[in-house]
């Protein structure tokens, strides 16, 4: 008696489970007019990867799985408008020929004819720039500089406001951006994290850097036209039932690698018989997605190319590092670590070379480094490690070990490389902040490449 107890527990569960993908609870009002609307019509930046793109007529990209499930909760057709540029999108939803952005952020002009739901992308905001420029602290700090936006971006319109002396440039996508920073017509280029992030992979590899985050975070939702106050309600409803794991799962597969289903679920249905094999399935639904889970997990801090600790996590581990110190004074000390002409590397031998020597390069750091270090890849050719209980005279040491096992090491095509090493110790009468700390091994770093290269230099504070 007690295991047919059992089993009809489980098996409530799993329907409470399902029923949550049933119809939102929307009004009278909204169903009749979403039955007389029949479809809605949608706007969206059309070069915009990984978060959106029109590609062969289509729409695609991280938005492209959110409006999938906005639309199966709305119940009627999400129709593209196709744009040439966001520009032209913003012009079509001033026009009304589109009822939705699928991604937009709040500004004071578009509120004037644009609605705003909650946010359902909250991503960093960074700036790039050639490898050797300086990390950022603060973005007051290259206000002189000639900073790159996407023409009719909501952070333009921001940054204009709380620096009117900036010279913002307004390019027409991301990529032409970046080129134009590897070009040197900009300094720097503003973008999100992800985007940016995405660009390098592809295009940039070993020529950019991302310099600087900041505390500005772009806050993402659906835009509705604001003349159809109802439309409003029911994409707010339905923005606000998309679970927070539904969103980390598509975060995960577009910032990292696709993968396919495991399970097919449809098939699975059809062999359910009886009360047993659905706690079966469940027991067994529940294994994969753990699985599933830890892999993404570590695909989401791990580096793309090298398998080392991405760039985000690297952000992890220091303020985790920067805890202890504030709490214990416990030292620390950072390594930055750049390989020395890279870039002929790329433009002699190509990027498929260039990479393989990014990877050989990570396998040296990783097998000469002691237990105790973090290793990550901080951007481009650039790499830190971060070595915790440890003054610059043991990160010396640590440096020099591992600049004379690049150097007799013989790298496939090209023979040898060296590489330059800055360091800088946690220490409250060299600086106070964390920011301040990165800061000075990149300027170590640049001493050292301005020493001849292929050298260690730690930190001094210049007289």
């Amino acid at each position: 008696m007690r295991i047919l107890y059992l089993l009809l527990f489980f098996l409530s569960c799993f329907c409470l489970t399902t029923s949550l993908y049933a119809s939102l609870d929307f009004t009278d009002q909204e169903r009749a007019y979403l039955k007389e609307k029949k479809q809605i019509t949608m706007c969206i930046d059309p070069d915009w990867m990984p978060l959106e793109k029109i590609e062969a007529g289509q729409h695609i990209g991280m938005t492209a799985d959110y409006i999938a499930i906005l639309e199966q909760k709305i119940g009627i057709p999400i129709v593209l408008i196709p744009s040439v540029s966001w520009t032209e999108s913003i012009e079509f939803a001033k026009a009304r020929k589109c009822d939705i952005y699928s991604l937009a952020m709040v500004t004071e002009e578009r509120k004037q004819y644009m609605n705003f739901t909650k946010p359902y992308l909250s991503i960093p905001v960074v700036v790039a720039t050639k490898t050797d420029k300086f990390f950022i602290a603060e973005l007051s700090a290259i206000k002189d500089k000639k900073l790159g936006v996407v023409r009719g971006y909501a952070f333009g319109e921001i940054l204009r406001k709380k620096y009117p002396e900036m010279d913002i440039i307004d390019v027409d996508s991301s990529h032409q951006g970046l080129e134009m920073v590897n070009q040197g017509e900009l300094y720097g280029f503003i973008g999100t994290l992800v985007t940016i992030g995405y660009e390098f992979q592809r295009n940039f590899v070993g020529e950019l850097k991302i310099v600087g985050k900041f505390d500005k975070t772009w806050e993402l939702g659906i835009a509705t036209r604001n003349d159809e106050p109802l439309l409003f309600n029911i994409f707010e409803k339905s923005v606000t039932s998309i679970s927070e794991k539904q969103k980390q799962n598509i975060l995960n597969q577009w910032l990292a690698i696709r993968y396919e289903k495991v399970v097919d679920y449809s098939r699975l249905w059809k062999w359910i018989t009886g009360i047993a094999i659905v706690l079966i399935f469940l027991f067994y639904r529940n294994f994969l997605l753990n699985k599933y889970n830890k892999k993404l997990e570590q695909i989401s801090i791990t580096d793309k190319l090298t398998q080392i600790y991405n760039r985000v996590k690297l952000d992890d581990f220091l303020e985790q590092q920067e805890a202890l110190y504030q709490r214990y004074q416990r030292e620390y000390s950072i390594i930055m670590i750049d390989i020395d002409f890279f870039k002929r590397v790329n433009d002699q031998y190509g990027h498929l070379t260039g990479d393989k020597i990014l990877i050989n390069f990570s396998k040296i750091l990783e097998n000469n480094i002691r237990i105790t270090d973090i290793l990550g890849r901080w951007g481009g050719e650039e790499f830190m490690i971060i070595s915790p209980k440890t003054d610059t005279d043991e990160a010396y040491i640590l440096a020099e070990k591992l600049r004379a096992a690049i150097l007799k090491h013989s790298f496939p095509l090209i023979g040898s490389i060296t590489a330059s090493f800055g360091l800088s110790e946690r220490n409250n009468d060299k600086n106070s902040t964390l920011n301040e700390l990165i800061s000075q091994s990149d300027q170590a770093l640049y001493d050292a490449k301005a020493s001849g290269r292929n050298c260690v230099n730690k930190f001094t504070v210049h007289p």
